[in-house]
């Protein structure tokens, strides 16, 4: 008979032996005794499920906020956005921005004043109140330079480290943070445990390994080159970095005199990777000697007046004839007592090209 076909109490306990044989073959299974008694229609079935469902129960009170009477953040709130006042907001300890161009902040506070906010901040509640920022530090300062009172925030509840990691990771796709900004937050996130190599913090951070690697050698540079970089986090390039490694490499016991040459930066920013060779090398190149020329030898007439200066230099003799000299007659005396001279030598031949 086909099970289209077949009464209750056949489907029952052809389903009884289903769930014997269930039984036997895996003992973690858990079975309930078939139903018994009269059988029931659909309705009623479903009727005692609902019967048999116990109350919801009821949503708890709000908790009373710590400070200020704000309301307790829920994991299903986080997703929302909502106003959170500019005054209310504070800066994130563990961002590796240190510096902010203030003419991309006033750029970026004209693009919201025209086009209003494509993107929520993200920040979490403190304790005290305030709203620490994870993402948005250059949103923020911008919304504020345009006296805005509040601005679009979605609030995450974070622990202190989850904060951390966080705020690390979440400027890795901005491409103005600068190759030191990253080495910064690359170094923070080993020291703190989230990573236990560099194949980790690409993984971590959604970049390459190269890149990370590229970003940490920065750190490797010595303490002067490193101050430089602390106040100007973009001062150095990739391609600046490796010139003034290898100008490093030559001269290390020259540190302080590289970085003085590499503040040619702060004010050439898009310096051409040849040049800056050039401004760092100049203090070590050897200084042509310039050794005075010998004075003038005088040749006089019988009367102890000059006739002739004669000036030598290297291999040249330069002859200044005085006023009153007859010159054509003194270049043929001159030229006259040269011949006279070579006659006298024997120079080797020079070789044919």
């Amino acid at each position: 008979m086909s099970k289209a076909h077949q009464s209750e109490s056949a489907f029952t306990a052809s389903l009884k032996d289903r769930l014997r044989t269930a039984t036997t073959t895996s003992q973690t299974m858990h079975m309930t005794p078939p139903p018994s008694g009269a059988s029931k229609s659909l309705e009623d079935l479903l009727r005692d499920d609902t019967a048999d469902e116990p109350l919801a129960a009821p949503a708890a009170a709000p908790q009373p906020a710590t400070m200020m009477n704000i309301p307790a953040v829920t994991t299903d709130e986080s997703n929302v956005v909502r106003k959170i006042a500019l005054q209310d907001i504070v800066d994130s300890p563990y961002q590796p921005r240190k510096r902010y161009d203030e003419t991309r902040i006033q750029l970026l506070g004209e693009t919201l004043k025209a086009r209003g906010q494509d993107e929520a901040i993200v920040v979490r509640r403190l304790p005290s109140g305030k709203y620490e920022l994870i993402s948005g530090h250059r949103r923020t300062r911008a919304a504020r330079l345009i006296g805005w009172s509040d601005i679009d925030a979605r609030v995450r509840p974070l622990s202190d480290r989850e904060a951390e990691l966080a705020t690390l990771t979440s400027n890795e796709s901005n491409e103005e943070l600068s190759t030191y900004e990253r080495a910064k937050a690359y170094q923070e996130a080993l020291d703190r445990g989230f990573a236990s190599d560099q194949k980790g913090i690409a993984s971590l951070f959604g970049c390459s390994q190269g890149r990370v690697s590229q970003c940490l050698s920065l750190l490797q540079f010595p303490t002067p080159i490193l101050d430089l970089l602390e106040k100007y986090p973009g001062l150095l390039k990739t391609r600046h970095a490796r010139v003034v490694k290898d100008v490093l490499a030559k001269y290390p016991h020259a540190v302080d005199t590289i970085a003085a040459s590499v503040e040619v930066l702060i004010d050439k920013p898009d310096m051409d990777v040849d040049e800056l060779q050039a401004v760092l090398v100049k203090p070590f190149e050897k200084k042509r000697v310039r050794t005075k020329p010998p004075e003038p030898r005088m040749i006089t007439d019988k009367n102890g007046v000059s006739a002739f200066k004669v000036q030598i230099r290297e291999r040249e003799i330069v002859i200044k004839v005085e006023e009153g000299v007859d010159v054509d007659l003194a270049s043929r005396r001159a030229m006259g007592a040269l011949r006279d001279f070579a006659g006298s030598l024997e120079l080797p031949k020079k070789k044919s090209v």
